[in-house]
């Protein structure tokens, strides 16, 4: 990747092309340390189906990288960090653009990113001019991205070269929306290994001696995504490959959809609003629903009921309000947790807040469903399908 990101907005758009082109061999992996990487790419799955590719290039002094990606829409994000001491970046710059070079309507296409003792300066590139702004951050600040796994050779390649085994650095979005920063806590461990704390799950990471990454396994976090280090892709051709693909049979959207769910029971009338994750080719039952204990019944932002009277769940008495929904694995069975907490995200469930647990009745069905499904029939049943298998429990109106 020889190309380097321009501060300019209409140079972001022209620099695509250049950036896209890099060498097609993967980087092999040596017994001796390596200091400086070539190009890397990463393949990042879902399930069965591949949602973003990311190529980048990694020296003492600087990494620059481009991601494609499919959600919402077919889109490109490049990124160059510079790099000082102890493999921390001294600035960054990042430009977002759709798939077929063009600008995104609305948005702030290029970021120029610069990090100090304690704090970061973004400076927002648009065609009307700049804007500028700083948050607060502590000394050892990452540069994230939703869609790219490589930033996390920085973080890792710095707990190498100072030898110490974990640190909580703070994690910075390229972009110019973020207002502060994340925790982003790095452990390593077993020589070639790093458990990475996103959003309070574990992103494991395995790496050479040169701390260039061979894969990670996300399938503890939220967004259950596999990455693997593969031949160099030209992802030139396939952004236009995706882009074309839109133009016949639409954008892939969010890579959850968002829906709701009514229904009049007496004189009680339910709204349910919940996310609807896709199988992929996945067997989301296994270890748990999606592999944890508890489930947000969906995906994103928390599942919530609301209701204008008073209820019952599953004998338990739920009195009018609203409410979020979750469900449990348990060595018994599953169970519906009504928590009285609403309006959080998915991953911000408190035990303390309960009002009731009540068991679901599992059964197998003839037809597969894709898509997570939540329905109400006019008898009352709730029922939570993925796949061929669904819980269902009744609701009453008191």
């Amino acid at each position: 990747m020889h190309a380097r990101i321009t501060r300019r907005v209409s140079s972001a758009a022209l620099s695509v092309a250049p950036m896209l082109t890099l060498a097609c061999a993967s980087v092999p992996v040596t017994s001796a340390p390596i200091v400086a990487s070539g190009p890397t790419t990463l393949l990042t799955r879902l399930g069965a189906d591949t949602v973003s590719l990311e190529q980048y290039t990694r020296t003492p002094t600087h990494m620059e990288g481009v991601v494609i990606a499919r959600s919402p829409f077919t889109n490109i994000q490049l990124y160059s960090v510079e790099i000082g001491a102890n493999n921390m970046p001294t600035s960054a710059t990042y430009a977002f653009i759709r798939g077929d070079g063009s600008l995104v309507t609305g948005q702030i296409p290029s970021v120029d990113v610069r990090y100090r003792a304690d704090s970061i300066t973004l400076i927002g590139h648009r065609p009307s001019g700049d804007t500028t702004r700083s948050i607060a951050a502590r000394a050892l600040s990452m540069p994230t991205l939703g869609n790219s796994y490589g930033l996390y050779e920085l973080a890792i390649a710095h707990l190498r070269a100072s030898g110490r085994d974990s640190a909580e650095f703070a994690g910075v979005p390229l972009g110019f929306g973020v207002r502060s920063t994340t925790s982003l806590p790095v452990r390593v461990f077993a020589g070639d290994s790093a458990r990475i704390t996103r959003s309070g799950s574990p992103l494991y990471a395995r790496f050479d001696r040169g701390a260039n990454l061979l894969g990670l396994d996300g399938s503890k976090t939220t967004i259950k995504v596999r990455v693997d280090r593969v031949a160099g892709t030209d992802l030139e051709a396939m952004a236009k490959s995706w882009s074309a693909l839109e133009k016949t049979a639409g954008v892939a959207g969010a890579a959850s959809t968002r829906d709701t769910v009514k229904a009049t029971l007496g004189n009680a009338h339910l709204w349910v609003d919940y996310g609807r994750p896709a199988l992929r080719g996945r067997n989301v039952w296994v270890d748990g629903v999606l592999g944890d204990s508890i489930w947000r019944t969906g995906a994103n932002a928390a599942t919530q009921l609301r209701t204008d009277a008073d209820i019952r769940i599953g004998g338990a008495l739920v009195s009018a309000g609203t409410y979020t929904l979750w469900t449990a694995t348990t060595p018994l069975g599953h169970q519906l947790i009504i928590n009285k907490q609403f309006g959080q995200w998915g991953t911000e469930y408190h035990p303390d807040r309960d009002l009731a647990r009540v068991a679901l009745t599992e059964s197998q069905e003839g037809t597969s469903v894709e898509r997570f499904t939540i329905a109400i029939d006019p008898r009352g049943m709730m029922s939570l399908q993925w796949g061929t298998r669904k819980l269902s429990v009744l609701v009453e109106s008191r």
